[in-house]
């Protein structure tokens, strides 16, 4: 049962990230003569589409080659899939010429929460993750090494896009769906690849040649990234961006201009 939901999950994240690559790129073609080249917009596609490509790599590995998925695999997609799938709808509205994002005023419990059960999931994880590494090894491939970098630079990306949300709130008097989105999915895909990473040192996930390439390439494309939404966030680059007030809580929106369907939205810029 949890080899199969592990394969479904990855799969459907995989689908979902290969997905926003290819409407961005779609914007980005549209939009080009507009609004000339976007950084976060060319940065997303690359993120996209090596990302994408490793949920669904990892997905039919255990779907149709007998790779035995760990519960902490499905435990890491399981906590990525739905904010992952929502980012995914906001970005289809937009794309449709729709709001693209949503307004959360003040600071409900839920959000509240979030803290102290991130540090528990996150306490769990280290401590199962411990427990695989104790027991039977293997030597560590180059496409491990992969996986741990990208877990150092998605934990990244996602503090400098939390810390814009944490910027803008005061300003805003609320939060942007889509910035708490991107402030989840990019330590989830880090924990993701940090516990592929110690399953494939168990011996449990075998490192083949499509891995260590799709890995590999997503390297560069993090780093790039990462450039990107620091650049972003400490305004040394202009993009797509028209700053913290494209999200507001009045309802209902009017229709949203072109900037606001563009790929760099608001979650990543550094309030003015």
């Amino acid at each position: 049962m949890i080899v199969a939901l592990v394969a479904l999950t990855n799969v459907a994240l995989g689908v979902a990230y290969t997905g926003y690559g290819i409407m961005t790129a779609i914007e980005m073609r549209r939009d080009w003569r507009t609004f000339g080249f976007s950084h976060f917009g060319a940065a997303w596609i690359f993120m996209a589409f090596t990302c994408g490509p490793h949920h669904l790599d990892h997905g039919l590995h255990v779907a149709l080659e007998g790779r035995l998925g760990g519960p902490l695999d499905l435990l890491a997609v399981v906590v990525g899939l739905p904010v992952g799938v929502l980012w995914l709808w906001l970005r289809v509205e937009a794309f449709l010429g729709g709001r693209g994002d949503r307004f959360v005023p003040g600071d409900p419990g839920w959000l509240r929460a979030a803290p102290t059960a991130s540090a528990v999931y996150v306490t769990v994880l280290a401590i199962v993750g411990g427990a695989v590494l104790a027991g039977p090894r293997v030597t560590p491939g180059f496409a491990v090494w992969a996986n741990i970098i990208l877990v150092f630079l998605y934990m990244n990306i996602g503090w400098f896009v939390l810390r814009t949300q944490l910027a803008n709130r005061p300003s805003m008097g609320g939060w942007s769906v889509s910035g708490l989105c991107l402030s989840a999915i990019f330590p989830t895909c880090a924990l993701m690849h940090g516990i592929w990473a110690v399953y494939a040192v168990s011996g449990r996930y075998a490192q083949d040649g499509h891995g260590l390439l799709i890995d590999w390439l997503s390297v560069p494309a993090g780093i790039y990234f990462l450039t990107v939404v620091r650049s972003l966030y400490r305004d040394s680059l202009r993009d797509w961006n028209d700053g913290p007030d494209e999200v507001t809580p009045e309802a209902p929106a009017p229709p949203a201009p072109k900037l606001a369907s563009s790929p760099p939205r608001t979650p990543v810029a550094r309030p003015h």
